[in-house]
């Protein structure tokens, strides 16, 4: 049963009123796009590495089916030049790279067309994955007082993504462990700080090593090698004091993105190992938004958001001398996310479409509408269409203004993109029953548009729906707050109990 109708009825239908099975022509609609952050993959570098393939998606719906294109950095990509390493999808646009290389970094767009209109996707950048060796520098030594504060540095390789840099304890016999101790701090620059040395630091049967790492490519590289001699100091172990010293702290003014993750740092040197507390100047620190890593030393926003904007501070003491303290200024900053986005519109002529596209970010983003895969300053002019910052009316419809129109909100974070298409339908291109039958027999009066009978109203009822739009004006008369009169003038039938349905479709 479907809308009041059991499926007889609706092949019944199919036969009685052949307007309602004929295929609506649109422009195209993206269906499946690549998602707007970046793309990767991995070039054999080694025997025992294997080719990490990419797929750019791009697929639409439309009647007639759409054709693709890609553009690659802006200019027209013939894929079928590579040979059979890259490939389309059959009956789709979405691009296989099965042996990628070097020249396939860049940026691709896909764009749909048919007769009607084209759809763009959103751009998508694709990189390389890589990860160059250490240089090949000798071992260094460094003789250190027992109880002072001390910097290993790491010069990490290049690599993309950014390798994440440790040091490890490597042992004479090769095998690595990971450093674990609240003494011994690795930065985000890959700096290995000690907030003070003991004699158990002494590289007697090991030897500390940078370790850069990419997990994409699941590899890691070793470097920066460093023997430490250290000195005994006068006193008994433990009997050395220093006060604290600021090693490590993040930028006084720090930007984070919201929903990333943002870290605070801050690094101190002492003896005792001094402790590290946190608060938010103004009020106490955000509860459950939070959480601190590295003893302390690092105070963690998993998922930044607005609320966490703020000025921190650390405090740093260990009962020698004066307690240190520091102040970070945190500023949060968005990618644009629509609040209203364009929506796909079907219309009939005469009548008047608006496109909205409204946004927020932090900076605040700039607007460039689109039409028909071009900037819509290159599109033909059209008196009665206006362009505005965040809307883009059409009115008195022809059919010639069927097309693809889309919004692209940016800011220096990012962007979102929404394509949209009006289709304007013209009652003559319909073989459409009387009225009397169309409102008796396609639109039953057990529909309920509230339960989603109204895609049932789309699908069967399209032509209906324009033909009661030409009778909208005696039929469905509004006063005040667009409510429909009760009065139902249409060819002397009855108001039927869905009439209420059918004025908010046709009029709204």
């Amino acid at each position: 049963m479907t809308c009041g109708y059991p499926m007889a009825a609706l092949l019944a239908l199919f036969v009685i009123f052949p307007f309602a099975t004929s295929i609506i022509q649109s422009p195209p609609r993206m269906v499946k796009q690549p998602s707007t952050e970046e793309l990767l993959f991995q070039v054999v570098q080694r025997q025992d590495e294997n080719n990490k393939p990419f797929i750019v998606e791009c697929e639409a719906e439309g009647e007639p089916a759409p054709k693709y294109r890609w553009i690659k950095n802006g200019k027209h990509f013939d894929w079928q030049t590579y040979d059979n390493r890259i490939s389309q999808q059959p009956g789709r646009g979405t691009l296989v790279v099965t042996v990628p290389q070097d020249e396939d970094r860049g940026y691709y767009q896909c764009f749909a067309t048919n007769e009607w209109g084209t759809a763009m996707s959103n751009s998508v950048h694709v990189y390389k994955s890589d990860l160059n060796s250490f240089r090949e520098d000798p071992p260094k030594e460094i003789e250190i007082q027992e109880g002072e504060p001390l910097s290993l540095k790491c010069s990490p390789p290049d690599g993309y993504p950014k390798p994440q840099v440790y040091w490890m304890i490597q042992s004479t016999s090769g095998a690595l462990r990971s450093i674990n101790s609240s003494r011994m701090t690795v930065d985000p620059e890959g700096t290995l700080w000690f907030s003070n040395v003991t004699r158990f630091d002494a590289t007697n049967d090991f030897v500390y090593a940078c370790s850069a790492t990419s997990l994409f490519r699941n590899e890691y590289k070793l470097g920066n090698k460093v023997y430490l001699n250290v000195v005994a100091a006068g006193s008994a172990p433990g009997q050395s004091k220093h006060s604290p010293v600021k090693q490590y702290v993040s930028r006084k003014n720090f930007v984070a993105y919201r929903g990333k993750k943002a870290e605070l740092w801050c690094i101190y040197g002492g003896t005792p190992l001094p402790e590290i507390t946190w608060q938010k100047r103004g009020g106490p620190l955000p509860y459950g938004r939070f959480t601190t890593t590295n003893y302390g030393k690092t105070l963690v926003f998993k998922y930044v958001d607005y609320e966490d904007e703020g000025t921190y501070e650390c405090f740093a003491s260990n009962g020698v001398g004066t307690a240190q303290s520091y102040s970070i200024s945190l500023h949060v900053e968005a990618k644009p996310e629509f609040t209203v986005e364009p929506q796909t519109v079907n219309a009939a002529e005469g009548e008047t479409v608006e496109f909205r596209c409204e946004s927020h970010g932090v900076p605040s983003p700039i607007i460039d509408w689109y039409h028909n895969g071009k900037p819509i300053s290159e599109a033909p002019q059209n008196p009665r269409r206006q362009v505005m910052p965040n809307k883009v009316i059409i009115r008195n419809l022809e059919k010639t203004d069927t097309g693809n129109y889309a919004c692209n909100a940016s800011n220096s974070i990012g962007y979102v993109f929404k394509d949209a298409y009006v289709n304007v339908l013209g009652l003559s291109t319909f073989l459409l029953p009387p009225l009397r039958k169309c409102i008796a027999l396609v639109l039953p009066s057990s529909c309920d548009s509230r339960r989603g009978d109204r895609a049932f109203l789309r699908l069967f009822a399209m032509p209906c729906e324009l033909l009661l739009r030409r009778h909208a004006s005696s039929a469905f008369q509004t006063e005040g707050k667009r409510r429909p009169r009760r009065k139902w003038p249409v060819d002397g039938l009855p108001k039927p109990e869905w009439a209420s349905a059918v004025a908010a479709m046709t009029i709204g």
